[in-house]
């Protein structure tokens, strides 16, 4: 079953150990700091370290891992941000006759192309295991900066990869990568609206519902091991719970009306909604212990699409009370409301990011853009220009926000950088991909 694979590479695809200690202990990149210029680097193909293949069964399956693992590999690199691979026809070192060590490493013909820092890595198939050996070397000085030894399986060498990143982007900058985190998405590509999941590149898509009818909304608990999503497939727009370790789907609000908008608070003892009121659809908590609702808005106006302040204390939500649809934040200590937006036509799906300094959200004048905004309404800043772009949602280190985007009337997922730089589309191979919503760290 696709979701126990998932959870079973999970936890099988444990980190193994290091080759060796940081040859320098210190972080290179600050964050933080001022833009600074990609370093040129070379990335050579994985070696495969296995005796000669049986079959030609066994050759395919050993290039196909091959070409995945450095597909992996170059894929990360580029999307940290922080290298320019260069193009493998400029390599002097032949892949095959080289070894992985800094010993066995002809730094100078590295230097002489410009690179300065090499990515080497090697793997190992046994039955179902693959083992992957990975390193990475600063040319100049000619020494390991980090090197591991992973295992996986072979039905999905790109994970592996994906931990080698994390590990590698924590040693260069101190902080978490997100290569091993995942991405929830819509798609009515297959006729209906279904919701999946992908590694945050897009890759090994896999469809999370099967029930024909329409799913939307998807949103992670805080624990990354649940899925709250709105079904109609009984009929009303209800609120719907899926682990995604047991596959339990269980309905989670089903009141009459509507039950739309789910948000987990960040702590996961209650989610935010909106269900119909009285006079029209309004905001409540659900307090996941008690089962109790605790109504937060009551006007005339439509209010949707609650997110959750990182410290809990605060909702940014969509109101259409003043006229047109604004973002407004909702104080939940002292009750009351503050309007965010004054300007635009349509503005929705505000999304607060990590570390609570901006609330991303889309607007519409002539067509939706994503923007950026401080907490106060004070510095907005438009981050898209180009198609229809929608549902902002952050990945867990703040630098990145992946939106629906749809362009000559194909919907697909793009991811951005908070500052609006490095766009980068996201190929799920489905299609149609629309609310995206970024995992959490992912354990």
């Amino acid at each position: 079953m696709t979701i126990r694979a998932f959870a079973f590479l999970a936890v099988f695809l444990l980190l193994q150990a290091a080759l060796s200690a940081a040859a320098w202990g210190k972080v290179y990149i600050d964050l933080a700091g001022p833009a600074f210029k990609k370093l040129p680097m070379g990335v050579q193909e994985f070696k495969d370290l296995g005796p000669a293949p049986r079959s030609a069964e066994e050759r395919a399956l050993r290039e196909s891992i091959k070409k995945e693992l450095l597909d992996a590999a170059l894929t990360d690199l580029r999307f940290s941000g922080f290298f320019t691979v260069i193009d493998q026809k400029a390599y002097i070192e032949d892949s095959g006759s080289a070894g992985l060590t800094a010993g066995e490493t002809n730094f100078r013909n590295w230097r002489s192309i410009g690179a300065q820092a090499l990515l080497k890595g090697g793997f190992l198939v046994e039955g179902e295991k693959l083992t992957v050996e990975v390193r990475f070397f600063d040319t100049a000085t000619e020494k390991q900066v980090i090197g591991k030894k992973l295992s996986g399986s072979v039905k999905n060498p790109r994970r592996v990869v994906h931990y080698f990143s994390d590990s590698l982007y924590e040693e260069l900058t101190g902080n978490k990568g997100i290569f091993t985190t995942k991405i929830l998405f819509v798609s009515g590509s297959g006729g209906n609206k279904e919701i999946y999941i992908a590694d945050y590149d897009g890759k090994n898509t896999v469809k999370l519902t099967r029930n024909r009818s329409i799913n939307l909304s998807p949103q992670w608990s805080p624990d990354g091991k649940k899925v709250l999503y709105v079904s109609y497939k009984k009929g009303a727009p209800s609120m719907y719970l899926l682990d995604l370790s047991t596959g339990r789907d269980e309905p989670l609000s089903s009141r009459p009306g509507i039950n739309i908008s789910g948000r987990f608070s960040p702590d996961g003892t209650k989610v935010a909604l909106t269900i119909s009121g009285d006079n029209s659809p309004e905001l409540v908590i659900l307090d996941l212990k008690t089962m109790e609702y605790r109504k937060l808005t009551s006007n005339h106006g439509i209010d949707v699409s609650p997110s959750w302040s990182p410290d809990g204390t605060k909702l940014a939500y969509v109101s259409d009370s003043a006229g047109n649809p604004h973002i407004y934040v909702l104080d939940l200590l002292s009750g009351k409301s503050r309007r965010l937006t004054f300007s635009g036509k349509y503005n929705s799906s505000p999304a607060w990011s990590p570390d609570g300094k901006l609330i991303a959200f889309a607007r519409s004048d002539k067509g939706f853009n994503i923007w950026v905004v401080r907490p106060d309404g004070e510095k907005p800043v438009q981050l898209t220009f180009n198609g229809d772009n929608r549902n902002p949602s952050w990945a867990p280190d703040g630098r990145h926000i992946v939106y629906s985007s749809t362009v000559k009337g194909v919907a697909s997922l793009r991811v951005i950088r908070s500052d609006g730089t490095e766009v980068m589309r996201l190929n799920t191979g489905i299609g149609g991909e629309k609310a995206p919503a970024w995992s959490p760290y992912l354990k």
